[in-house]
Parts: C-alpha cells; structure tokens; sequence
C-alpha cells in the first residue's frame, strides 16, 4: 500500500467537509458561540457576588462531636441556588453559589474561617449557633491581605509558595473514612478527626505558613446520587458463568463476600445524605530562607491519609495542578516555566476561592501558556464526610497551645432586666 492509498480515507473525508461546508459550519459555530456567550454571562454573575468572611471564635471547651458540623452542612445545603429558565441560564448567567472552609497558621497560629456570599451571611450564622451555642462568629478583613497579590511580588519580599489540590482517588459514592470511625464507646479511645492536622498546622516556623482552603457548592442531589446508584447497580451486578458439570450444565452464581457487601452498604449510607461539589486546595507559604515545599507536602499527605477507609475511597494529590514540574512528566519540556505558571494560577485561585468552570468551554478560554491545564476538578462529599474535614476542634484535642481560644462567652442581657429609664 502506498502512502497516498494509506491517506485516502483522510483526503476523502476533508473534500466531504469542504464541499458540504454550508450543512456543518452553522450548526457549529451556533454551539461555540453559545458556550461562549454563557461562560461570558457566567464571569459576569461570579463577579458581581458580593462576600463576607466569617472567623470561628473557638470557646475552650467544645463538647460536642462533629455531628453537630454535620447538622449545619444538612441545613445548609437547602440554600442550593440553581439556574433553571432561560432568562437564569443566558441572560443572569447563575451559578450555584459556594462557600469556602479554611483553616490558617500564620507561624504556627490557627484560625477559623468561613467565607459566604453576603447574602447567606445569616444563614450561616444561625445555624453554627444553633449547633455551636458557645461558639463565637466575628465578621474580619480579608486575612490574605497580608501576603502579596502576585508571585513576583513574593519573591520581591523574598517569599516562595507551594501549592496544591487534592482530589478523590476513588469514584465519589465510595465514602472516606469519617467521624464515625474515630468515635468509640469508651471516651479516652475516642479521638477527634481533625487532630491530626491541627498537629501539623501548630508545628512550624514562626516564618512558615499553612492555608487550607475547602470549596463546597451544594450538589444537585437528583444527578449525583443517580451516578452513585450506578456504581452500586455495577457492583451488585455479578458475572454469571455456565458451568458443565457431570449432570450436565449448570449457572454458577458467585457469592459476594463480607467485605464486598459492607463497601455496597457503605455507599448507600453515603448517598443517603446531602452532598457537596468539593475542592480543596492548600498553600505554603514561607520565607525562603525556612521554605522547603517538599515537607510541606510531606506533612499534608500525612495528615490526609488519616481518613483513608480501607477498600473505600482516600485523598490524592492532582499532579496536574500542583505547583511542580519535572522533564520526565508530560508534556516534559521547560518543568521550570511550567512550575512558575501553576504557582501563578495556583495563588490567583486561591485568593479568589476559585472554583473550575463548569463548561469546556470556560476552561478552554482561561488556559494560558506553560498552563493550558484542564484538568482541575471537583468531587462531591456527603456532610458527614465535610464535617469529618472541617469542625470545631473538640476537648479531645488538646489545643491549648495549637489555637488561641476565647475564655468568656459574650452573652445577651438577662430576661427581665431593666433596660430604660421608664421601667425604674
């Protein structure tokens, strides 16, 4: 076969194109025009949101287990916005609203903090109270003020930065292991979640910092339980196998296991509850005379592999995204220029608590060069799993000296308590 014969196929299908331009190229240009338009309406509404961060004031005895986060996520989650209609989807350009957990150590100094649009302000507050009595909720600036805005700008204050987002290694139905798993009937084998991490924000260098970002957006409850119900049809779905036996044939019907049967029960425990699109990112941050990224790493993975479950499911890094490059990975070339331009988008990302757009389209349009990466992606947890994440420490962690704790409570005026001058 010739190399003209081996192309033939291709040179026909070109003409086929060319010469029937006038049935494809409308039809075409119509579909990439309305994903731009939408991702323009998109940008747009994300812009115009207006935000409010919130810090957890943390009293010094908390009590209660994080059951009590998982109650505030399950009423949080009916706050779900989603486009619906015409006028919502091209001209508004909505998009579900989200929030962001996070955790700070600036030297080995924890805070609490949850950012929320304005406008959900006071759900927000009122259902931490009405889980958390004792907890105390303070409007404050922006706390990343305090870094520079841009890479270049860092390493003028002779600062270095690591970055990078974790994802799900495993399909989301399958659980991580949650809160459930550390709590025991005897309260000194009981341990708390988040521990772990505390432990790993609290020991740094006082030129160090640790920023934990966690995005959540309130799923559609219909299409992500639907997928998991998938899986769980998949997997209660067994091979059967014709068998000729001496009495003849017979179908073999495979027995499932224990352990097989406790992962299927544990996804549907999973899909029961509401769920959350889900991001998370961390960033370390420090003066490079300290800096060492490398450990930084280290130390999350170690603090992540805590909620490991076994067969279930468990964190990994994207190595698409993080904030390093080497000749041996794709696409292998200039690992440097390719390093410096994901921690440009890394940090850009993170003071925005910027989500992945939602269409092609969108993250076509934002790629960049030595970036052209598509590959950021979301995940959905249950709120027992975000609540295993992120909750007020409880007084299993000894935090005495890992984050500055309120003494008092503020607290309103008795009932009864005469108030003006007429009630004398």
């Amino acid at each position: 076969m010739s190399i003209l014969e081996f192309f033939e196929p291709t040179i026909f299908t070109i003409k086929l194109l060319v010469r029937f331009w006038w049935l494809w190229l409308a039809p075409t240009l119509f579909v990439v025009f309305r994903a731009l338009w939408v991702s323009w309406r998109q940008q747009l509404y994300k812009a115009a949101i207006e935000w409010t961060l919130l810090e957890l004031k943390i009293p010094r005895d908390i009590a209660k287990s994080p059951v009590a986060m998982d109650q505030f996520f399950i009423a949080l989650s009916s706050v779900r916005n989603s486009p619906g209609d015409f006028e919502e989807i091209y001209l508004n350009g909505e998009v579900t609203l989200w929030f962001s957990l996070e955790v700070a150590s600036f030297g080995g100094d924890i805070h609490f903090y949850i950012r929320t649009p304005k406008k959900h302000r006071r759900a927000v507050e009122a259902n931490l109270y009405a889980n958390y009595p004792m907890l105390e909720i303070e409007q404050v600036s922006e706390y990343l003020d305090r870094f520079p805005n841009s890479i270049s700008d860092m390493y003028a204050r002779n600062l270095d930065l690591w970055g990078t987002e974790f994802v799900l290694g495993k399909p989301d139905a399958y659980p991580i292991r949650t809160y459930l798993k550390f709590e025991s009937m005897d309260e000194e084998r009981s341990l708390d979640p988040i521990a772990a991490l505390l432990e790993v924000f609290q020991k740094i260098d006082r030129k160090e910092n640790y920023l934990l970002q966690i995005l959540i957006q309130p799923a559609d409850p219909v299409a992500w339980r639907a997928e998991g119900l998938k899986l769980v049809d998949k997997l209660k779905t067994r091979e059967e196998k014709v068998i000729q036996g001496p009495l003849g044939e017979y179908t073999d019907r495979p027995m499932r296991t224990p352990g097989e049967t406790e992962v299927l029960k544990a996804i549907e425990l999973n899909l029961a509850k509401p769920g959350y699109n889900t991001l998370i990112r961390f960033v370390y941050i420090a003066d490079k005379s300290v800096a060492d990224g490398q450990s930084a790493k280290r130390e999350m993975t170690t603090a992540i592999n805590q909620y490991v479950a076994g067969d279930m499911n468990y964190f990994e890094h994207n190595r698409s995204v993080w904030t390093q490059a080497k000749y041996n990975v794709f696409p292998y070339f200039a690992p440097k220029l390719r390093a410096e331009a994901r921690k440009v988008r890394m940090w850009e990302y993170f003071r925005e608590r910027k989500l992945p757009e939602e269409s092609v389209m969108g993250k076509y349009i934002l790629a960049r060069p030595w970036n052209f990466n598509i590959k950021q992606r979301v995940y959905v947890l249950n709120t027992e799993e975000l609540a295993t994440l992120y909750h007020p420490p409880t007084m299993l962690v000894m935090t005495g000296p890992l984050i500055r704790r309120i003494e008092a409570k503020k607290m309103g005026p008795s009932v009864g308590l005469e108030m003006f001058e007429d009630q004398k």
